[in-house]
């Protein structure tokens, strides 16, 4: 009978500390973490979907275009003026020059428009980590009483936060992790949409 108590209690334990591991493995961020590379990174794609959460090339973008949320690219031309250090932007931002091609996106059809804003009220590192997804002021931190917003979040470095609204009324905030400058440069980002 001992034995039994015993094989019982040890059971017990057992279950409960599974079934406590099991939650703390399930839970998850409100965060998002991408990677995507400028026009001539030939490992990661430049094109990314909030919607799909994935990273596409040139290629596959086009075939995708009207999910394509984000295009990254680097530009450092000072004779034209024109200093996009890796810098994102969507393809209705109307970038030229940078994607050339059938699949370009100046051939989409459906070229969706991502504003950019520095987020209002200011927002510190420390702050956006904190967030979760039905944070209003997610949605706040893009004013929306600025008509023309921002095209481009551009000159990006590592904690630079932005606000960001999708052609479908998606409202979100990033945060810049890690950059590398060149044609053949990236950018990590997390970012966090309202829900």
């Amino acid at each position: 009978m001992k034995k039994l108590v015993y094989l019982m209690l040890f059971s017990f334990i057992a279950t409960s500390v599974f079934v406590s591991c099991d939650e703390e493995e399930t839970e998850k961020s409100p965060f998002t973490k991408v990677k995507m590379g400028a026009q001539s990174n030939t490992t990661v794609g430049a094109f990314y979907s909030t919607g799909t959460k994935k990273v596409y090339t040139q290629a596959q973008a086009f075939s995708n275009q009207d999910t394509i949320d984000f295009i990254c690219f680097y530009e450092h031309d000072e004779i034209n003026d024109r200093i996009n250090d890796i810098t994102l932007a969507s393809p209705g931002a109307n970038i030229t020059g940078i994607y050339t091609g059938d699949d370009a996106p100046t051939a989409y059809t459906t070229k969706n428009l991502t504003k950019f804003q520095l987020p209002n009220p200011a927002m510190t590192v420390a702050q956006f980590d904190q967030l979760e997804e039905t944070d209003a002021i997610i949605e706040t931190s893009f004013d929306n009483t600025v008509l023309s917003g921002n095209k481009k979040a551009k000159l990006l470095l590592v904690d630079d936060i932005y606000a960001f609204k999708t052609h479908n009324n998606q409202y979100g905030l990033l945060k810049v992790t890690e950059v590398v400058q060149g044609a053949g440069g990236y950018v990590k980002f997390e970012y966090i949409i309202k829900k």
